[in-house]
């Protein structure tokens, strides 16, 4: 196995999600309100655990390292400018979490709801195009065997120890509900 192929797995079932919720997003903004609020939760529960503590802890934790080892650099590098834009996802998800109670308590916050759902849809995707397209190709020309067996290694404990393999298996499948 590739030293990047469980991550561009991880990166499809994030994009079904993100179409997904664009086609919840384009239903609400025509309809002016969120009838059902499930999908947005779902979303939110994605977000947090698969493409979070998931996806992002594999990058940050085996990844991200090895190909430190391998002579990319962290800061001033590509490893740097992914970092910062976990940060940013992180984020804007710990914003629309904080949106979404008050639309469910209060009624208010449905534009934020929106323009957060929108910018996360935006940055995700050139994220993950940034390493599809460059930090991966990278990590796959740069790394031999010994690299891509410890990391893969890593990729499995990492997702064991976050949240199952039967939570994961759980959160693809949630990818297709929102």
């Amino acid at each position: 196995m590739g030293l990047t192929s469980s991550l561009l797995r991880d990166h499809e079932v994030i994009l079904r999600a993100v179409q997904n919720l664009e086609v919840r997003v384009y239903e609400w903004r025509r309809s002016g309100r969120i009838a059902d609020p499930a999908p947005l939760q779902r979303f939110i529960e994605f977000a947090k655990l698969f493409a979070d503590r998931c996806h992002h802890a594999k990058e940050e934790r085996c990844l991200f390292p090895c190909m430190e080892r391998l002579g990319v650099r962290r800061e001033g590098g590509p490893i740097g400018v992914m970092l910062a834009e976990h940060q940013i996802l992180r984020s804007i998800v710990a914003r629309l979490e904080e949106a979404s109670r008050d639309y469910l308590r209060e009624g208010t916050g449905f534009e934020a709801i929106l323009e957060l759902c929108t910018e996360y849809i935006y940055q995700v995707r050139q994220h993950i195009d940034k390493e599809n397209y460059v930090l991966f190709p990278m990590g796959e020309q740069l790394s031999g065997e010994t690299d891509r067996v410890g990391v893969n290694r890593c990729y499995e404990e990492v997702e064991a120890g976050e949240v199952g393999h039967t939570i994961h298996e759980k959160l693809v499948r949630l990818a297709e509900e929102i």
